[in-house]
């Protein structure tokens, strides 16, 4: 027997239909780090094992380089992707897109300071295959940004804005290299320029105690000590590295990346492939900041420029976007001008040369198996100025300056040093090497207590979500990362790199080497691969296709 509808049943059917049209479905969870099971990166030609260790320290084992590095850019993006979208955004000078009109000078400024050469003689300058390294590592991130454009992670929605696609190019920026080359901002007070000059190049790169970190007093987020580096005859370097401020998430994330030809561990800046200071298997190296003089101030006659190229900055709120011009004299780049006497301000700075995008040419440096390949390496290094320490699983030490400085005649500049014409020392007497940031300034004023300040922490419910601290500060080195590599037994090695490896404040790795940090204590840097299976705490498979 049929049963009839009553017009009741319609009317509700009826309104089901209505509200399931007029009420969208509920959003999809904000995107997470994946750290186990399969993930897909287009492009793989084999299947690459990501194994995260206890302390969140992914291990990367691959067939090939261009899938080691395709995976390290989608790893790292996975941990830090909008560290690493607001890095780059600050260092193009596209903050204003996101921020709004306050920061148009800022940009403006940033993108004077940028490499405008021959992108082929740039590539070619850190080596043959870097160009190669750095498209497949754009391909991981970009893997790893889709994801995220469908799916929003916590840090976007609160910002506001989506994460775009990456290019090759994004990795050489110079700006983080302009703002450790500081002898500019000496010349000014020393020949008692102008502060206006001075507050033109300050105004580099992204602000000091960027947005979160402006609501959190100076003294908590300073850093106390120097940086240094010691190698010792017994087979022990120290890295403890330099940081002004106590920045979250870390300036840095460790990974260990293996394939045919690499087999390498240390930290990186997570926006760029490789390993900046670490250890391989016969080699381990680490930096400090050095005094070299690769900027200059020139006072110029006003007149016609010799080059002008305009520029458009999209600015978040306007209808049409900020233009200016880019304006270059014989010596460099014009940044202020003095219309009362007729001069023009320029600076010239051997960062703007091939070759100076910061810390690429570590990847040279991460295949050297002894000295002589180090400093062949270390000839490609540009920016920024650094001593770099040597140490080897044969005991020997070193350590070479590397940095492009221009010979001058007259006030002009008339060539480069080459590597030989650099301090370097391969075993000095003694009983090792060590190397110390000559910071012009001195040791931060800061406070017992410490605070790790997020960007995003500008209300208090978000300090609380995404600010690690108040913490009891080291009592004898405070640098947010410190290690100790052991180069007779790689295991035995430690470091910490505070306050976790993760930006996404729901992983269990965004703040868990906090407190270790601030008792002093270090964790294992695992190299072997039976001490790596011994502490695996997750295995992620990444493939070229989904798996059926």
């Amino acid at each position: 027997m049929r049963r009839s509808v009553t017009p009741l049943a319609l009317i509700a059917y009826a309104l089901l239909l209505t509200t399931a049209c007029r009420e969208p479905p509920p959003p999809a969870p904000p995107l997470m780090p994946e750290i186990s099971g399969t993930s897909v990166v287009p492009g793989l030609s084999a299947p690459v094992r990501v194994v995260r260790d206890r302390w969140g320290v992914p291990h990367l084992y691959a067939q090939t380089e261009d899938d080691l590095f395709a995976a390290q850019g989608f790893v790292q993006a996975q941990d830090r992707l909008f560290q690493m979208d607001l890095w780059r955004r600050s260092v193009h000078g596209r903050l204003s897109e996101v921020l709004g009109p306050n920061f148009v000078e800022r940009d403006a400024m940033t993108r004077r300071m940028q490499y405008r050469g021959d992108l082929e003689a740039e590539w070619a300058s850190y080596g043959a295959d870097v160009k190669a390294i750095a498209t497949a590592f754009v391909r991981g991130i970009n893997a790893w940004v889709a994801l995220a454009l469908e799916r929003p992670p916590e840090e976007f929605v609160l910002a506001g804005w989506k994460p775009d696609f990456w290019s090759p190019v994004d990795l050489l920026n110079r700006t983080d290299a302009f703002v450790a080359s500081r002898d500019a901002i000496d010349e000014i007070r020393r020949t008692g320029m102008s502060d206006v000059i001075a507050d033109a190049i300050r105004s580099v790169g992204a602000p000091p105690f960027f947005a979160g970190g402006a609501a959190v007093q100076p003294d908590l987020v300073a850093v106390r000590s120097i940086g240094r580096v010691n190698a010792t005859r017994a087979g022990v370097l120290s890295i403890s590295e330099a940081r002004r401020t106590l920045d979250h998430p870390s300036r840095r994330y460790f990974v260990h990346l293996n394939a045919p030809g690499w087999n390498v561990i240390g930290a990186t800046s997570p926006w760029r492939p490789g390993v900046a200071i670490g250890h391989n298997e016969r080699v381990a190296w680490g930096m400090t900041g050095i005094d070299a003089d690769t900027q200059d101030i020139y006072k110029d006659q006003m007149g016609a420029p010799t080059l002008v190229i305009k520029e458009r900055i999209v600015v978040k709120g306007r209808e049409t976007p900020f233009v200016f011009d880019r304006e270059y004299s014989a010596h460099g780049v014009i940044i202020a001008s003095d219309r009362e006497h007729d001069q023009v301000f320029t600076v010239r700075w051997s960062g703007t040369e091939p070759g100076a995008a910061p810390e690429l040419a570590s990847l040279a440096i991460d295949q050297a198996g002894a000295w002589p390949e180090f400093r062949a390496a270390l000839a490609r290094w540009k920016m920024p100025a650094r001593r770099v320490v040597y140490l080897d699983t044969d005991g020997n030490v070193g350590f070479q300056d590397a940095a492009l400085i221009p010979i001058r005649r007259a006030g002009e500049w008339t060539g480069w040093r080459t590597i030989d014409d650099l301090p370097h020392a391969f075993n000095p007497r003694g009983d090792g090497v060590a190397a110390a940031d000559p910071r012009h300034d001195g040791p931060s004023a800061a406070s017992a207590e410490a605070t790790f300040a997020h960007p995003l922490a500008i209300t208090a419910a978000r300090r609380q979500r995404f600010n690690i601290g108040p913490l009891s500060r080291p009592a004898d080195d405070d640098s947010p990362l410190r290690a100790l590599l052991d180069s007779k037994d790689w295991d035995r090695s430690r470091a910490v790199n505070a306050p976790g490896q993760s930006g996404s404040p729901a992983s269990p790795h965004f703040s868990d080497l906090a407190k270790l940090w601030s008792s002093g204590d270090l964790v294992p840097l695992l190299f072997s691969d039976a001490a790596v299976q011994a502490n695996t705490e997750s295995t992620l498979t990444l493939v070229s296709t989904p798996r059926r």
